[in-house]
């Protein structure tokens, strides 16, 4: 991730990294909104910002009123995996098919 972009890493050092980076931020949104349908999340790495793009089956909750939640969200990863001001954004994307995503399925059943 951009973390790493500054100092000279190995590529499997590299990889690792970005796994362990997935796995921790999936873990921490999956707390968080696991109420909301959560069931997946996306990272795309861009020279300028990383994307992470938050898959759910409720968006508009995941949004907030007036795009609160999504800002304390972003707020939230930004100081935990320090990230400088502004170089990430988090989008919230609908399940368009909630039948296919297991996640969704298995909690709509709870």
């Amino acid at each position: 991730q951009i973390i790493m972009a500054a100092t000279n890493i190995s590529k499997k050092r590299k990889i690792i990294a970005d796994g362990v980076f997935y796995a921790e931020l999936n873990e921490l949104l999956t707390r968080e909104l696991g109420e909301e349908g959560y069931s997946g999340v996306e990272v795309r790495v861009t020279p300028l910002r990383t994307e992470i793009i938050i898959r759910a089956t409720r968006t508009q909750n995941v949004l907030g009123e007036k795009g609160r939640r999504i800002r304390e969200l972003t707020s939230l990863v930004q100081k935990r995996f320090n990230f400088p001001e502004g170089n990430v954004e988090l989008y919230a994307e609908r399940v368009s098919n909630r039948a296919l995503s297991a996640i969704a399925q298995a909690e709509s059943l709870r």
